[in-house]
């Protein structure tokens, strides 16, 4: 399945040319450093903070986005040379290794503060689905990235109910999910933040649980990763980069709702600014879902034991230490 998404991105963006790092030694120690950056649309807020506060300037980098569909396209573009940097989920980083691809990840990024609850199932009133219970035999739409799904797997074990219950129906665009439980496409959908408000005053969809147990303290669900050939011939452009991105989250996480909004929106996340006059706490709603990326390293413990949590529910083939493709800067309190 990597291998295929590999192929795909690489014919999508051949455009795009080849690695973009340069400096008078190829190093990024010299002069300004272009970066090309995979993301989703609206994630990750650390690099999207760090490019309007100036911390990449700072730097000397100069980034240049490119917008793909999830976790595993970014990690194969990655693969591919077509991107330097991406951001995305850790099993699709840890899929990748599993399959002897020369990756290496520079830095944590999503993870969940304690008490934090964002993830939700959607449905559409009088669907049956009111709890976990009800999903099995049900068509339950999911990102493409597998996070959400082990997620969901481990809440429905915890309850004793059966990982494989419901049928997982992946949907690559996550921003049609709400329309697609509306109509009787799905079930129901997995979702987070913005969208869930979003989708309640469109759609008239109600929240039929949470499932956000399964994530040890202090476990990033994504980071930030490169070719290891590439972070080898940049090792200073790494740290550059990891600095303006853990300063951008900072900077993100003390802004206002309102204002983390409006950078999201910017970058093409929802615009839940609309929906507040109608259901007060919506920006709130928005920004605890945004508001979770580490500003530092990894606690590689933690990191392993959700390793240990996706091989057993299917994202990957087999635990395995981490520990061996993490750089310096993703261990280091200040790079």
């Amino acid at each position: 399945m990597f291998l295929t998404a590999v192929a795909a991105v690489g014919v999508l963006l051949a455009a795009c040319g080849t690695s973009a790092a340069s400096s008078k030694d190829g190093s990024g120690a010299q002069g300004v450093s272009t970066v090309r950056v995979g993301v989703i649309a609206g994630s990750p807020p650390g690099v999207y903070s760090a490019i309007e506060n100036g911390f990449f300037d700072r730097e000397r980098i100069k980034v240049e986005l490119v917008t793909l569909s999830g976790g595993p396209a970014l990690v194969a573009a990655t693969e591919g040379g077509s991107i330097d940097i991406a951001w995305a989920d850790i099993f699709a980083w840890a899929a990748a290794i599993e399959q002897g691809f020369k990756l290496t990840i520079i830095n944590p990024a999503n993870a969940l503060k304690p008490g934090q609850q964002v993830n939700v199932i959607v449905t559409k009133p009088g669907s049956g689905i009111t709890s976990a219970k009800d999903l099995t035999g049900k068509k339950l739409g999911v990102p493409a990235q597998a996070l959400t799904t082990v997620q969901i797997k481990k809440w429905l074990a915890d309850q004793g109910l059966d990982p494989d219950g419901p049928t997982y129906t992946t949907v690559q665009d996550r921003t049609t999910s709400g329309g697609l439980a509306a109509q009787g496409t799905l079930d129901a959908a997995a979702t987070s933040g913005a969208y869930v408000t979003a989708w309640e005053a469109q759609y008239g969809l109600t929240v039929a649980g949470t499932f956000d147990s399964g994530v040890p303290k202090g476990a990033a669900t994504s980071g930030y990763g490169a070719l290891r050939s590439y972070a080898e011939a940049h090792p200073d452009l790494i740290k550059r980069f990891v600095r303006a991105v853990r300063q951008g989250v900072t900077a993100f996480q003390s802004s206002a709702p309102l204002a983390q909004n409006t950078l999201l929106v910017k970058y093409g996340g929802a615009d839940v600014s609309k929906l507040e006059a109608k259901y007060p706490g919506a920006l709130d709603k928005a920004s605890a879902a945004t508001s979770g990326e580490l500003s530092g390293p990894f606690d590689v413990a933690a990191e392993n034991t959700w390793i240990e949590t996706g091989a057993r529910f299917g994202a990957l083939k087999k635990a395995f230490d981490l520990t061996p493709h993490l750089w310096p800067t993703a261990t280091s309190a200040n790079p």
